[in-house]
């Protein structure tokens, strides 16, 4: 026989000699294995196994051998195979997978040291797993394996008598989708005999952990073999039954019958969770449903046909029918015999095995109540899953009655075999949390996790891992499929992540939702639109989920903490709030991470009522956008308030040399710096720590990617975004890399912010960037540092006005546009700027501001619109 060993294909009976196993299943070489996978990222495991489960059932060889070979194998007609590969893409997808870990909090404690449930948490493979497949269900045994493959153990899988041939199958499509076995090297495909007993003494000795399903024998069996320090997570024999209560209306039932018949006919009954039972409460409501359960198994005996059966099921079956037809002619219940199924009914409350292959029993009750003095109140340790088909208003009563009965999973008519939610528990527990060994680490500072402390070298592996995730997931939106159809995936190196076509603000514009829904990876329930593009004038819609925007609190948070905040803090959140902009909300999100006391301020009222506000309730902390700040500022010197702050974090806009010695004059802050560096588009993409410049940040790396292009322009993605992925999106700043290592000691690189890509107007043949009108306002003392230039075609040619905010005095615009002249590096050496330039100066407050966020268009450029 084929045995598949870590890696390699072996040649060996098919009862493992013990010899042999000695040497494949080693205590030492099997933990330098999972040694070895733990530094595998997640990632790669979990979109390896998306892979593979498209590779197997879209339509090709695989699924073609798979309908083949698999009838003879399972006794499935081909449209129940078709179901059961439904099943396995379902399965192995990325979605489902993810979902799997939910117990874990944050998949990423797989990876390392992250928040998971709001506390510091590290989730490690719990080793080696030996996995005793169940025979039932042919997908069973793939089904166990991958959760202990997406918990990175290595795996052992004990092939069941019943079905040799799948595993095979998924192996032969595994390695097709992993040529270097990476991860198929953590695999192993073998089997033996439970006579052996050298190979079980080894089993129970020389594994971490055995995930066994099976019968109440086999449980048994291996409790016996397994030594103290091997964990044994065993699921034996299961009972399914369902309950209709009197007073659903009509339709309700119907639709009751129909679901509670498809779960009698999927997998003929053989899972754990197909109903066997079905309890109906009153005797006239009871034989209706038996009758109308006849009809609908008769209609899918057409749509989902059975094969045909053994020798031996047939005679069981035979059996039962022959009782219920004597029970019958005595007056005691009924028989409705179809060519591939029975219904038989009858009385009371206690469970009775079928045997299968759609034969169910329908009970009726007097009161449902009666299941509590029934054979299954001893049977807790036996129940599945209950249907439940009652009407609205009885439904926690329902389930709060028959708690006692201890049924692990409750759900509604047609679900029983199929499942909706992968994150449940499975029989009462979650079997990926009795996979891994769970770390807590205690009086640790938060913000001191994440990846910002791992090596250069695993910090790029988990990167592309993520890349990749975030590629496939945009390959399911229209607009990406168009954007990459020509990409090979998966990516093998951030090289070829950075050769992807880059996204431009038009792609936003031209899709924008909820009006064009191109760039959706899925349906936009749950989910949040804000808005981008206040300060250019075309406004850019995006979609995130609810939970994305949590997570980006959490990051934003993360920032926050290296910012210094703390308990301690009373922080002023003094955003504008509102008109689909996301920085109030984002803002007091990620306070919220920090522990500190929220004045939810917003800057919407006027800026007198703020200065009240912020009087009275005396913040020690102001977060802010630069306008707002600096117009708080002016007003308070001028008025000659009493307003203090220790620490002061600008956001939206670049603050000048002038602007932040202004706000430490006025406000006597200690430190005046920026609170995150961000765009509404993806949200973090970098914080400050105290060793930071002012224009110097951390790549938020747990939340984006950042590439520094020609002249240091930026390309941003935000790996986590999956609703709306933004992928290599030209974001319109300059920055640099620094390379000497921060003294903060994280290893996530540093950046220096150089400016905006546009942050310059082109007048004739020459640049005037705003950058140089910065350094010209500084000397004065009477302007403020806000200001805004237009440019318009005039009748004789361009004509350009600069718009001050700050006190007039007289000969002040001479002195200024001279003072321009100088800072002006295209324009020094000429007798003017080329056009006529004017210079007026107004009062603080009389530029417009954009409505949603409260910046300044520090550049409006005419010739634009026309």
């Amino acid at each position: 026989m084929k045995h598949f060993i870590f890696g390699d294909f072996k040649e060996s009976s098919q009862d493992l000699p013990l010899e042999e196993g000695r040497s494949f299943f080693n205590r030492d070489s099997m933990r330098t294995r999972v040694d070895a996978f733990a530094q595998v990222p997640l990632d790669d495991v979990i979109s390896l196994l998306d892979r593979v489960g498209r590779r197997l059932t879209e339509p090709g060889r695989y699924r073609d051998h798979i309908l083949e070979i698999m009838p003879r194998i399972t006794g499935y007609s081909l449209p129940m195979l078709d179901k059961a590969l439904e099943a396995l893409k379902g399965m192995l997808s990325r979605e489902a997978l993810e979902e799997r870990l939910f117990c874990l909090g944050d998949r990423r404690v797989l990876d390392g040291w992250t928040l998971s449930h709001g506390k510091p948490s590290r989730a490690l493979p719990l080793g080696a797993i030996c996995h005793v497949a169940p025979g039932n269900i042919f997908l069973g045994s793939i089904d166990s394996m991958i959760t202990g493959m997406i918990t990175k153990n290595i795996n052992v899988l004990k092939l069941s008598s019943q079905d040799p041939i799948f595993p095979f199958i998924f192996l032969e499509a595994l390695l097709e989708e992993d040529p270097t076995r990476k991860i198929a090297s953590t695999l192993a495909i073998t089997s033996w005999s439970h006579t052996n007993t050298g190979m079980m003494e080894l089993v129970g000795n020389a594994f971490d952990g055995i995930l066994l399903f099976g019968g109440e024998d086999a449980v048994r069996e291996y409790a016996k073999i397994t030594a103290m320090g091997t964990r044994l997570m065993a699921y034996g024999p299961k009972l399914s039954w369902g309950l209709i209560r009197s007073g659903l209306e009509p339709e309700a039932l119907e639709d009751a019958v129909q679901g509670f018949a498809l779960d009698i006919a999927l997998w003929e009954q053989k899972a754990c969770t197909s109903c066997q039972n079905l309890f109906v409460e009153g005797k006239e409501l009871a034989r209706e449903v038996a009758h109308r359960l006849h009809r609908n198994l008769e209609a899918l005996s057409q749509t989902l046909p059975q094969e045909t059966l053994s020798l031996d099921e047939g005679v069981d079956i035979r059996k039962v029918r022959e009782k219920a037809f004597r029970a019958s002619f005595d007056g005691q219940g009924e028989l409705l015999e179809g060519k591939t199924h029975s219904v038989i009914l009858g009385e009371g409350a206690d469970i009775i095995p079928s045997p299968l292959n759609r034969t169910i029993y329908v009970n009726a009750l007097e009161d449902w109540r009666d299941l509590l003095q029934g054979n299954m109140r001893c049977m807790a340790d036996h129940m599945s899953t209950a249907g439940v088909a009652v009407p609205g208003p009885l439904f926690n009563e329902t389930l709060q009655g028959l708690e006692p009965l201890g049924i692990p999973r409750f759900c509604r008519p047609g679900t029983m075999g199929t499942g909706t939610d992968g994150g449940a528990p499975h029989d009462g527990s979650y079997i990926i949390l009795g996979l891994v060994r769970l770390v807590s680490r205690e009086d640790v500072p938060l913000e001191r996790l994440g990846r910002y402390y791992d090596s250069p070298e695993r910090r790029e592996d988990r990167l592309l891992a993520e890349l990749n995730r975030l590629v496939e997931q945009a390959m399911k939106s229209p607009f990406y499929q168009q954007l990459y159809a020509d990409v090979k995936r998966p990516l093998t190196s951030l090289k070829e992540f950075e050769q992807l076509p880059v996204l431009e603000k038009e792609a936003l514009e031209e899709h924008c939702p909820p009006m064009d829904t191109a760039m959706l990876t899925a349906s936009s329930e749950a989910s949040y639109i804000f808005s981008s593009g206040g300060t250019s004038g075309v406004p850019r819609n995006i979609c995130w989920t609810t939970e994305e925007f949590k997570q980006a609190g959490r990051v934003l948070g993360q920032g926050f903490r290296a910012l210094g905040l703390s308990s301690t803090d009373r922080v002023a959140n003094l955003m504008r709030a509102g008109s689909l902009y996301t920085g109030f909300l984002a803002m007091n999100g990620g306070l919220e991470q920090t522990g500190c006391q929220i004045l939810s301020i917003t800057a919407n009222q006027s800026i007198d009522e703020t200065l009240e506000l912020l009087e009275n309730l005396k913040p020690n902390v102001a977060m802010g956008m630069t306008s707002t700040l600096v117009e708080l500022a002016e007003k308070t010197r001028k008025e000659g308030r009493e307003i203090r702050f220790d620490r002061i974090f600008y956001t939206g806009e670049a603050m000048s040399d002038s602007s932040r010695e202004l706000l430490r004059s006025v406000f006597k802050a200690s430190k005046v710096g920026s609170l995150a560096y961000g765009a509404v588009e993806i949200g973090t993409l970098g914080f400050q720590c105290d060793h930071c410049r002012h224009d110097e940040f951390h790549v938020s790396e747990d939340w984006a990617y950042l590439e520094f292009g020609d002249e240091g322009e930026v390309f941003a993605t935000g790996t986590a975004r999956m609703l709306h992925p933004i992928i290599r999106y030209r974001i319109g700043d300059r920055a640099a890399w620094v390379d000497t290592p921060c003294t903060c000691g994280r290893t996530a690189r540093k950046f220096r912010l150089l400016g905006r890509t546009d942050y310059y107007v082109r007048l004739l043949y020459n640049d005037l960037y705003t950058v140089e009108i910065d350094r010209a306002l500084a000397p004065f003392p009477e302007l403020t540092p806000v200001y805004q230039i237009t440019v318009q075609g005039g009748e004789k040619g361009l004509e350009v006005f600069l718009v001050i905010e700050g006190d007039e005095v007289p000969g002040l615009t001479t002195k200024v546009w001279e003072r321009l002249k100088q800072e002006a590096s295209e324009f020094t050496d000429l007798p003017d700027f080329g056009c006529p330039f004017a210079i007026d100066i107004v009062p603080s407050g009389s530029i417009p501001r954009v409505g949603r966020t409260g910046k300044i268009r520090k550049i409006v450029d005419l010739r634009v619109a026309k």
